[in-house]
């Protein structure tokens, strides 16, 4: 009988797993169902009871847990001990009497079987209601160890990736599973509150500064947390986003230069530090309200140190500051309190009706003026024996100078606290009446205590100006350029870091047009033997202009002296009707606007005698074969002989068919200038290059032109002689018996016959036969 009974237990603890179980002794394997007393759902347990029972999980790796619904049993005599495995040998979590309910009892990681025992023993006085416990298994989380497997870029030897703003970072993990990982999620943390899904993810920053990027993994275990088992390590793959350059100091010497002018252009440039903020101030106006007790908290989260780092030294917090108002201090407490709970007084109720910045003590609840105090421990005084100043309103008060105080409790009361966590600070109003604002606080470590990764500053590695063709000469980071044409010209400085990042800044200048000018003419007037000359200098201004493409930019000045013309100073007031003296030198600045860029030119006054008409000699010319009378003639060779000693740059020589022509200075003839009659005579006008009213004309002819008729000549017929005796070829011959048969016909008193051995000495003519009557020849037969 006892045989069958065990096969019976032993079946029922193998098979009643989803099922409601009461206390007895035996082991079950179940994930659910309810566990009661040995009374079960509506029974009480027995008395006299010795039990023990273990349940199991279903599968391996599970633990069991129990949760008590309810527990009651008698106290001191009736007791449930539970144990942390699969026997009461195991280790005990506790013994549980009376309405002392177990709770929530979990088998834990440590245990290998994941069962839990329970003994009951009860004694033979009396029972109660007993208990029920949810039976439910928990498959724990398992190890994930999250991993980089590549990163482009990829770290630098300290293991930092440094990019450029805007640079496409990839980066590629997994997990290293202690037993499956089959399911689980990934998801990247960029630290800038971005996230990106996958084992691989491309991404880039825009914003310079430190970024702690770290791979989150879950697995499909959701029985721990409905999100799945997280990674229980951080990868914290420190990735630095270069600052950019400070290129202050970059830029010209001049910003507007005249056209052909140079100037120098200096590259600056100085790498910018990052300086990670571990902790931001807490921003925004905040009332203080009256009454006793009425607190203002707020904290500021930290989270840039190592997870188990500590402040060790009081003076690692460099200041707690606060910007507030109130028009009582003798009601305040101020304290500062670590993450931990530990806490430092900064401020205690001193100083009675002394104002906290400008408060605005009216009664109302009107902002003040805030002021900033700041407590440390390099501090030289308590707050509470501070000056004070004149401050706030309605009425004014004496307030708390604003400055660096003493905390009145150390800051060695914080030493041990963790660095990271939530820093608050506390204000506390005792009393009634008063009130007033926070505006905004802060606090700030020793950056020598945070993680060197989360600061840097860029090395810059090169820089230098772009080639340009108006870069005339480079001397380190300073060029000098020299731009060939007008406008705007733009010259850019190119850097690089070490983080591989390129920068430019482009500085322009401007370059105005150019001054294009003619030579000024010389000023004649004649010379009336009385004092003042009057010249007209501004006659000049459209003559030194007329090539400019822009006269109207153009503000022409005339001055005295060279030095004036330069340095743009007295200029003369009436350059119309200027007083002048021979051979006085005028100065014309030619400016373009008042941009100061100009040139300056020259010209000479003149006060010239009265010209004067030299004799000089007919112009004679041959005529053409026509021999109609009629050719050209170059007047201007008569220039210098009419003007004579007189410098021909002074004066204008004119030739005329009149003397009612040359006197008024119209219809002057033109070169070359073909006669109307024969011989034609010709009037003369000779004035002053400066001076059209400085003349004279001839009242009669200075020279005629005369058109000299050709001479025809007729080819006459051989002259022959018989030789004589000698009969040696040589005879005497009267050349002039020819003169008849030459001439033709034409009057021998116009023209004469000459007679030559040679041709080339009847074109000179030279060499002429001086008797040609008798004329021996030289050759025979002689031409």
């Amino acid at each position: 009988m006892k045989k069958i009974t065990f096969l019976i237990l032993f079946i029922f603890s193998f098979t009643a797993y989803s099922q409601d179980v009461s206390m007895q002794n035996g082991t079950v394997s179940q994930c659910s169902g309810t566990f009661y007393d040995s009374g079960g759902a509506s029974g009480p347990y027995s008395s006299n009871e010795t039990l023990v029972f273990t349940i199991c999980p279903e599968n391996p790796g599970q633990l069991v847990q129990l949760n008590f619904t309810a527990f009651n049993t008698q106290l001191g005599a009736d007791i449930m001990t539970i144990y942390n495995g699969d026997s009461t040998a195991s280790p005990a979590f506790g013994s549980f009497d009376g309405v002392n309910n177990p709770g929530f009892v979990s088998a834990t990681e440590s245990n290998p079987t994941g069962c839990l025992t329970i003994e009951f023993t009860s004694d033979g006085s009396g029972t109660t209601t007993g208990w029920a416990a949810d039976i439910s298994c928990l498959t724990p989380c398992q190890v994930i160890t999250s991993q980089i497997d590549s990163a482009t870029p990829a770290p630098n030897g300290d293991g930092y990736i440094r990019v450029c703003p805007n640079e496409e970072i990839t980066l590629t993990g997994s997990g290293n599973f202690e037993f499956d990982g089959t399911g689980a999620t990934y998801e990247w943390d960029l630290g800038d509150g971005n996230t990106i899904a996958g084992q691989t993810a491309t991404f880039s920053y825009a914003t310079p500064g430190v970024y702690i990027v770290n791979l989150d993994i879950r697995d499909a275990n959701t029985s721990v947390d409905p999100d799945g088992c997280p990674n229980t390590n951080l990868i914290n793959q420190v990735i630095q986003v270069a600052t950019e350059p400070d290129f202050t100091g970059t830029q010209a010497a001049e910003s507007t230069i005249c056209f052909g002018e140079s100037t120098t252009i200096e590259g600056v440039v100085n790498a910018v530090p990052f300086i990670n903020d571990c902790t931001p101030p807490v921003s925004g106006t905040t009332f203080l309200p009256d009454g006793s007790g009425a607190v203002y908290e707020t904290c500021i989260t930290v989270d840039c140190f190592d997870s188990a780092q500590t402040l060790t030294d009081p003076n690692q917090l460099l200041n707690v500051c606060v910007n507030m108002e109130h028009s009582y201090s003798g009601d305040l407490d101020i304290t500062i309190i670590s993450p931990n709970g530990q806490e430092a007084d900064l401020f205690t109720q001193a100083g009675g009706g002394t104002y906290f910045g400008g408060a605005n003590d009216d009664g109302t609840n009107t902002p003040g003026v805030g002021a900033d105090y700041c407590f440390s421990m390099s501090g030289s005084v308590l707050l509470e024996n501070a000056p004070t100043i004149t401050a706030g309103s309605n009425p004014p008060g004496n307030s708390w100078a604003p400055g660096t105080y003493l905390p009145v409790e150390s800051f060695a009361s914080l030493v041990g606290s963790p660095l990271n966590g939530d820093w608050c600070i506390r204000i506390v109003d005792n009393l009634a009446i008063d009130n007033g604002y926070v505006f905004s606080w802060g606090m700030n470590f020793d950056p020598n205590i945070q993680p060197p990764e989360l600061s840097f500053t860029p090395v810059i590695t090169s820089e230098a100006w772009d080639a340009d063709p108006s870069i005339t000469n480079t001397a380190g980071n300073v060029i000098t350029v020299q731009p060939a044409t007008e406008g705007t010209h733009c010259y850019t400085y190119r850097v690089t870091d070490d983080f591989g990042c390129e920068y430019t800044e482009q500085v322009c200048i401007n370059v105005l047009p150019e001054i294009v000018t003619d030579p000024p003419n010389d000023l004649f007037i004649c010379d009336t033997g009385v004092p003042p000359y009057i010249f007209d200098l501004s006659s000049n201004t459209p003559v030194v202009l007329a090539s400019s493409p822009i006269p109207g930019d153009m503000v022409v000045t005339y001055h005295e002296t060279a030095f004036d013309a330069d340095d743009d100073t007295n200029a003369i007031a009436n350059p119309g009707a200027y007083s002048g003296t021979d051979g006085q030198v005028i100065y014309i600045r030619i400016e373009y606007l008042t941009s100061d860029c100009y040139e300056i030119l020259t010209f000479t006054l003149n006060v010239s005698g009265q010209p004067i008409i030299n004799p000089v000699l007919d112009l004679e010319v041959c005529d053409d074969d026509s021999n109609d009378g009629f050719e050209d003639f170059d007047l201007t060779v008569q220039d210098l002989g009419i003007l004579g000693a007189q410098p021909s740059t002074d004066f204008v020589v004119t030739y005329y068919t009149s003397f009612a022509d040359a006197d008024s200075g119209s219809n002057a003839l033109v070169s070359p200038y073909t006669n109307t009659v024969n011989p034609q005579p010709i009037y003369v006008r000779v004035e002053s290059a400066g001076d059209s009213n400085c003349y004279i004309a001839s009242p009669l002819p200075v020279f005629n032109l005369v058109v000299n008729y050709r001479a025809i000549a007729t080819e006459p017929s051989d002259m022959v002689v018989c030789d004589d005796a000698s009969n040696d070829g040589v005879a005497q011959f009267d050349l002039t018996t020819q003169d008849a048969t030459i001439l033709g016909g034409q009057d021998p008193l116009v023209y004469t016959v000459t007679y030559y051995e040679t041709q080339a000495d009847a074109e000179a003519p030279m060499n002429a036969i001086a008797n040609p009557a008798t004329y021996t020849n030289t050759g025979n037969p002689q031409t």
